[in-house]
C-alpha cells in the first residue's frame, strides 16, 4: 500500500513539473471538462501589422477606401450600440487601413498619401490614416501641429490622459490601468506621435518609426526603443471616444487646434 501511495505522489509531482508552457495548474477536484475550459494560454505578441489585417491581399488601397466610404455613408450611429460602433471604428482603422502602411519608409519630411510609395513622417502617418478611415480632417494641418495640439484636436473635449513617469514599468502600468481596449492616439512629449493599441491587456505602439528600421511598424511597448525614450505622454481615446465616433459617422469637420 505504501508503495502504491508513493507512486501516486511521484506521478503528481512529475505532472506539475512538466506542465506545458502557457497552461495553468488545475486543482485535483476539477474534472477534465473544467480543465479544458479554464486553462489559459497566454496571447502571442503581435509582431507585424499583417497579423491584424482583415483585407484580402488582392485588394488595392484605393478600392478599400472607396468601400469604407460607402459603408460609412450607410451608418446611423443612433442605431448602433456604443461598443459595436467602437469595434467597427477599430476594425476599419487597425485591421483594414493601417496594415497597408506597414513597411512604408519614414522620413522627417515625408507626407505621401499612398502606402508603399514615397515616405511618411509620424504626424502624417496618423493624420492620413485617420482621414482615410473616414474622419473629416485636414491631414496637412493636423500633421503640422505639436503632439499636445494633435491630442487636443482629436479629443473633441474628452479627457486627455497625460502621463509623466520616468520608470518604464510604472509608465506601462499607468497606461494599462486607465485605457480601455481599443485604439488611441499617443503624443510623445514635443516630438513624436502614433497610436497606442490595447488588445488582450497588452499595449502596442503603431507608428512611423524614426528609429531603426525607420518605417511604419507595430511594436510591443516592452520592445520599443521609442517608447523607452519618452517619459511624458499625451493619450486620447479614439475608438472609445463617443464624440469622435459621432463626428465620424456624421462626417462633421474636426477643427485642428493650433494654439
Amino acid at each position: 500500500m505504501k508503495i502504491y501511495i508513493s507512486l501516486l505522489i511521484l506521478a503528481w509531482s512529475m505532472a506539475c513539473r512538466f506542465k506545458p508552457e502557457g497552461e495553468t495548474v488545475v486543482s485535483q477536484r476539477e474534472d477534465k471538462t473544467e480543465m479544458a475550459s479554464d486553462s489559459i494560454v497566454l496571447p502571442k505578441k503581435i509582431q507585424r501589422l499583417k497579423e491584424l489585417s482583415e483585407v484580402e491581399a488582392s485588394k488595392s488601397y484605393d478600392r478599400l477606401k472607396q468601400e469604407l466610404s460607402e459603408e460609412l455613408k450607410k451608418l446611423k450611429a443612433d442605431d448602433i450600440p456604443r461598443d459595436s460602433l467602437a469595434k467597427l471604428f477599430e476594425t476599419m482603422l487597425v485591421r483594414k487601413v493601417i496594415p497597408f502602411w506597414e513597411g512604408t519608409e519614414w522620413s522627417f519630411e515625408g507626407h505621401t498619401s499612398k502606402p508603399q510609395q514615397g515616405s511618411i513622417a509620424c504626424g502624417y502617418f496618423v493624420s492620413t490614416t485617420l482621414r482615410d478611415v473616414g474622419l473629416n480632417i485636414n491631414r496637412y494641418r493636423l500633421a503640422q501641429q505639436s503632439p499636445i495640439n494633435e491630442a487636443k484636436s482629436l479629443s473633441l473635449g474628452a479627457e486627455i490622459l497625460e502621463i509623466e513617469e520616468y520608470d518604464k514599468t510604472k509608465r506601462i502600468a499607468a497606461i494599462k490601468n486607465q485605457l480601455e481596449e481599443g485604439i488611441h492616439f499617443v503624443g510623445f512629449d514635443a516630438s513624436h506621435v502614433g497610436y497606442i493599441f490595447k488588445q488582450d491587456d497588452e499595449l502596442y505602439l503603431i507608428h512611423s518609426n524614426y528609429m531603426m528600421p525607420s518605417e511604419v511598424v507595430i511594436e510591443h511597448v516592452d520592445d520599443s526603443a521609442v517608447f523607452d525614450s519618452f517619459d511624458h505622454l499625451y493619450i486620447v481615446p479614439l475608438s472609445t471616444n463617443e464624440t469622435l465616433l459621432r463626428y465620424w459617422t456624421e462626417n462633421k469637420p474636426i477643427e485642428v487646434i493650433q494654439k
